[in-house]
């Protein structure tokens, strides 16, 4: 007759490497990495500023650094400058322009929203930092916060951006709520 714990040894190994390893609701840092990027690329994460295109009036002096960042567009193949009228002014060294701005089909995947006069446009985006890592924090049984850093990346409308003298950083982080689902597994919820 063969012992007892002999016929359950298989059964007892078994039991004792699931208890282990852990059970599907424990999150490893890839796993989290993994879920972010993929909820990144569903949902950009990106920073916006308004345009105005149409017939545009520009002061030579005023105006100018507006203008170059419309000429640099252009280069790009964004938009069309169409220059309508030139008035120089009398005595004075300042002259005023007369523009028709186009968007082209280039500039579609930046154009986010766009009205008669107005656009509104992507100026930078961020992509996830998988070399940065990620701070896994378990804040219930089948739920984690993950911090990631993500790398802030100009677009070619980020002359548009407003200047903001707090933001000198090329990178920010992002907390992601994610929370385990017993069909799909781990999935961003925020």
């Amino acid at each position: 007759m063969v012992p007892f714990y002999y016929r359950y040894t298989p059964l007892l190994f078994i039991a004792f490497l699931w208890g282990a390893c852990g059970h599907e609701k424990s999150i490893s840092d890839r796993i989290a990495l993994g879920e972010i990027a993929h909820y990144i690329e569903a949902n950009p994460v990106y920073e916006t500023a308004e345009m105005d295109y149409g017939e545009l009036k520009f002061s030579q002096r005023s105006d100018s650094d507006l203008l170059v960042a419309y000429e640099r567009l252009e280069k790009g193949g964004y938009v069309t400058l169409e220059r309508l009228k030139e008035r120089k002014r009398f005595l004075s060294k300042d002259s005023t322009f007369v523009y028709l701005v186009k968007l082209t089909d280039k500039s579609i995947p930046f154009v986010l929203e766009k009205t008669d006069k107005k656009a509104t446009v992507k100026t930078f985006e961020y992509t996830l930092d998988e070399e940065g890592g990620v701070l896994v924090e378990q804040t219930g049984k089948s739920r984690v916060k993950a911090t990631v850093t993500l790398r802030k990346a100009e677009t070619d409308f980020a002359d548009f951006a407003k200047k903001d003298p707090d933001n000198n950083a090329s990178f920010t982080k992002k907390t992601y709520s994610l929370r385990f689902n017993g069909d799909a597994g781990w999935e961003v919820i925020k």
